[in-house]
Protein backbone atom coordinates (compact mmCIF):
# COMPACT_ATOMS: atom_id res chain seq x y z
CA UNK A 1 0.00 0.00 0.00
CA UNK A 2 1.25 3.69 -0.93
CA UNK A 3 2.11 5.48 2.22
CA UNK A 4 -0.66 8.52 0.48
CA UNK A 5 -2.94 5.84 0.84
CA UNK A 6 -1.87 4.22 4.32
CA UNK A 7 -2.22 8.23 5.96
CA UNK A 8 -5.36 8.51 4.17
CA UNK A 9 -6.79 4.98 5.70
CA UNK A 10 -5.07 6.69 9.09
CA UNK A 11 -7.07 9.92 9.09
CA UNK A 12 -10.25 7.81 8.62
CA UNK A 13 -9.27 5.17 11.43
CA UNK A 14 -8.67 7.84 13.79
CA UNK A 15 -11.68 9.73 13.17
CA UNK A 16 -13.68 6.13 13.52
CA UNK A 17 -12.30 5.81 16.93
CA UNK A 18 -12.73 9.69 17.85
CA UNK A 19 -16.58 9.08 17.25
CA UNK A 20 -16.45 5.55 19.31
CA UNK A 21 -14.58 7.65 22.42
CA UNK A 22 -17.12 10.29 22.06
CA UNK A 23 -20.32 7.98 21.82
CA UNK A 24 -19.18 5.64 24.39
CA UNK A 25 -18.79 8.75 26.67
CA UNK A 26 -21.88 10.22 25.94
CA UNK A 27 -23.08 6.71 26.89
CA UNK A 28 -21.37 6.28 30.24
CA UNK A 29 -23.28 9.94 31.38
CA UNK A 30 -26.22 9.10 29.93
CA UNK A 31 -27.30 5.25 31.34
CA UNK A 32 -28.03 5.12 35.07
CA UNK A 33 -27.18 1.32 35.24
CA UNK A 34 -23.58 1.42 37.65
CA UNK A 35 -21.82 -1.76 35.41
CA UNK A 36 -22.99 0.25 32.45
CA UNK A 37 -20.95 3.08 33.06
CA UNK A 38 -17.95 1.53 34.08
CA UNK A 39 -17.75 -0.44 30.89
CA UNK A 40 -19.12 2.34 28.79
CA UNK A 41 -15.95 4.20 30.01
CA UNK A 42 -14.00 1.49 29.80
CA UNK A 43 -14.92 1.01 25.76
CA UNK A 44 -14.16 4.99 25.80
CA UNK A 45 -10.61 4.04 27.30
CA UNK A 46 -9.97 1.40 24.51
CA UNK A 47 -10.97 3.36 21.57
CA UNK A 48 -8.65 6.35 23.06
CA UNK A 49 -5.52 3.55 23.29
CA UNK A 50 -6.90 3.16 19.76
CA UNK A 51 -6.20 6.23 18.75
CA UNK A 52 -2.83 6.94 20.16
CA UNK A 53 -1.92 3.84 18.46
CA UNK A 54 -2.83 5.20 15.49
CA UNK A 55 -2.04 9.21 15.23
CA UNK A 56 1.62 8.01 16.20
CA UNK A 57 1.95 5.62 13.73
CA UNK A 58 0.00 8.37 11.25
CA UNK A 59 2.85 10.65 12.50
CA UNK A 60 5.46 8.33 12.48
CA UNK A 61 4.43 7.44 8.58
CA UNK A 62 4.25 10.95 7.47
CA UNK A 63 7.78 12.04 8.79
CA UNK A 64 9.75 8.69 7.78
CA UNK A 65 7.33 6.98 4.73
CA UNK A 66 8.05 3.67 6.93
CA UNK A 67 5.72 1.68 10.11
CA UNK A 68 6.63 2.10 13.29
CA UNK A 69 6.83 -2.12 14.08
CA UNK A 70 6.38 -1.83 18.15
CA UNK A 71 2.76 -1.52 18.61
CA UNK A 72 1.48 -0.40 22.09
CA UNK A 73 -2.28 -1.23 22.44
CA UNK A 74 -1.86 -2.86 25.60
CA UNK A 75 -4.07 -5.95 26.80
CA UNK A 76 -7.46 -5.82 25.92
CA UNK A 77 -10.33 -5.36 28.31
CA UNK A 78 -12.64 -7.75 29.08
CA UNK A 79 -15.92 -7.77 29.63
CA UNK A 80 -17.05 -10.87 31.63
CA UNK A 81 -20.10 -11.96 33.65
CA UNK A 82 -23.33 -13.51 32.16
CA UNK A 83 -24.76 -9.56 31.41
CA UNK A 84 -21.15 -8.76 30.25
CA UNK A 85 -22.33 -4.48 29.97
CA UNK A 86 -25.03 -4.02 32.04
CA UNK A 87 -26.02 -5.11 35.52
CA UNK A 88 -27.86 -8.26 36.08
CA UNK A 89 -31.46 -5.68 37.37
CA UNK A 90 -31.55 -3.81 34.13
CA UNK A 91 -33.76 -6.97 32.44
CA UNK A 92 -36.40 -6.21 35.03
CA UNK A 93 -36.83 -2.16 34.21
CA UNK A 94 -35.61 -3.14 30.52
CA UNK A 95 -38.92 -1.10 29.22
CA UNK A 96 -37.75 1.91 31.11
CA UNK A 97 -34.49 1.68 29.12
CA UNK A 98 -34.77 2.66 25.57
CA UNK A 99 -31.77 4.86 25.12
CA UNK A 100 -29.53 1.74 26.95
CA UNK A 101 -31.06 -0.73 23.62
CA UNK A 102 -30.33 2.46 21.90
CA UNK A 103 -27.05 2.60 22.60
CA UNK A 104 -25.83 -0.86 22.02
CA UNK A 105 -27.22 -0.58 18.47
CA UNK A 106 -25.09 2.13 17.54
CA UNK A 107 -22.20 0.69 19.53
CA UNK A 108 -22.58 -2.57 17.53
CA UNK A 109 -22.85 -0.20 14.21
CA UNK A 110 -19.94 1.37 15.49
CA UNK A 111 -18.03 -1.87 16.02
CA UNK A 112 -18.81 -4.04 12.93
CA UNK A 113 -17.69 -0.83 10.77
CA UNK A 114 -14.34 -0.41 12.65
CA UNK A 115 -14.07 -4.59 12.23
CA UNK A 116 -14.89 -4.31 8.43
CA UNK A 117 -12.54 -1.20 8.06
CA UNK A 118 -9.20 -2.66 9.50
CA UNK A 119 -10.10 -6.00 8.21
CA UNK A 120 -9.91 -4.44 4.66
CA UNK A 121 -7.02 -1.95 5.54
CA UNK A 122 -4.72 -5.58 6.58
CA UNK A 123 -5.77 -6.98 3.53
CA UNK A 124 -4.48 -4.23 1.53
CA UNK A 125 -1.04 -3.54 3.30
CA UNK A 126 1.71 -5.00 2.59
CA UNK A 127 4.15 -3.71 5.49
CA UNK A 128 4.25 -6.73 8.07
CA UNK A 129 4.34 -3.94 11.10
CA UNK A 130 0.72 -2.28 9.35
CA UNK A 131 -0.95 -6.13 8.96
CA UNK A 132 -0.15 -6.45 12.65
CA UNK A 133 -1.50 -3.17 13.61
CA UNK A 134 -4.81 -3.82 12.32
CA UNK A 135 -4.90 -7.25 12.88
CA UNK A 136 -4.88 -6.20 16.52
CA UNK A 137 -7.38 -3.57 16.38
CA UNK A 138 -9.92 -5.71 14.43
CA UNK A 139 -9.68 -8.60 17.03
CA UNK A 140 -10.24 -5.45 20.17
CA UNK A 141 -12.91 -4.07 17.93
CA UNK A 142 -14.26 -7.88 17.51
CA UNK A 143 -14.08 -8.38 21.66
CA UNK A 144 -16.05 -5.20 21.14
CA UNK A 145 -19.01 -6.66 19.58
CA UNK A 146 -19.05 -9.55 20.74
CA UNK A 147 -19.92 -7.81 24.61
CA UNK A 148 -22.37 -5.97 23.50
CA UNK A 149 -24.30 -8.17 21.13
CA UNK A 150 -24.56 -10.46 24.22
CA UNK A 151 -26.20 -7.94 26.05
CA UNK A 152 -28.12 -6.96 23.13
CA UNK A 153 -29.40 -10.79 22.82
CA UNK A 154 -29.85 -11.40 26.69
CA UNK A 155 -32.29 -7.96 26.38
CA UNK A 156 -34.31 -8.36 23.73
CA UNK A 157 -37.10 -10.87 24.08
CA UNK A 158 -37.78 -8.50 27.57
CA UNK A 159 -37.55 -5.52 25.27
CA UNK A 160 -39.33 -6.31 22.69
CA UNK A 161 -42.19 -8.10 24.88
CA UNK A 162 -41.90 -4.53 27.17
CA UNK A 163 -42.48 -2.67 24.27
CA UNK A 164 -45.06 -4.68 22.73
CA UNK A 165 -43.08 -5.49 19.77
CA UNK A 166 -43.76 -8.28 17.53
CA UNK A 167 -40.44 -10.27 15.75
CA UNK A 168 -41.12 -10.74 12.05
CA UNK A 169 -40.40 -14.48 10.96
Amino acid sequence: MEVKKALEGLKIAMQTELNGIEFYRIAAEKTEDSKGKQVFKTLAEDEVKHFNELKKQYEHLLQDNHWLSNIELGTPSSFVGESPIFTDEIKTRIKERHFEMSALSIAALLESNSIDFYRKMKEESDDPAAKQLFEQLQKWEEKHLEAITKQMNILKEEYWADAHFTPLY
